[in-house]
């Protein structure tokens, strides 16, 4: 049976922080964007894993993505709401200068299958690319919100 266990790094240096089992983004005021997160997925009780993606399940309230543009091979926009980026190799400038791909909308049948959700591949047979996340508040809302990622992954 497989198992996942994401793992939080720090977006300049690259230092492994530890293991998450939720993503805080903490505190955003209106009009601005959230720091960006960067994670890592590690896979075990399987020999290798391919086809991993990243699909945005709820969106807490938040505009994902009204009016998507540029859709990439990987599924993700070169506009939107929610950030979502992936490297190879750790990108201390993605936390500086900020994402610019993002999820094209919402996964709302939760399957694999679904074109919003984002490839963000491995670097390993057990590891997932780097990804980096971020999320932008439109100046016109003000309450609090959570929303929810799932991941997708092909194994043997």
């Amino acid at each position: 049976m497989p198992s996942v266990t994401l793992r939080e790094y720090d977006p300049e240096s690259g230092a492994l922080l530890g293991n998450i089992t939720t993503l805080n983004f903490g505190r955003i005021s209106a009009g601005t964007k959230s720091i960006v997160k960067v994670i890592d997925i590690a896979f075990s009780g399987v020999a290798s894993v391919s086809n991993v993606k990243l699909g945005l399940i709820s969106n807490g309230g938040l505009t994902i993505n009204s009016n998507p543009t540029d859709i990439s091979s990987d599924g993700s926009a070169s506009n939107g709401q929610f950030g979502i980026e992936s490297s190879s190799t750790f990108d201390a400038s993605k936390a500086t200068s900020g994402l610019t791909r993002f999820f094209a909308g919402i996964n709302s049948n939760v399957l694999a299958g679904n074109s919003n959700n984002v490839l963000v591949g491995n670097r390993s047979d057990t590891l997932s690319n780097y990804i980096y996340l971020s999320i932008e508040i439109s100046a016109s809302n003000a309450n609090a919100g959570n929303g929810a990622y799932k991941v997708f992954f092909d194994y043997n």
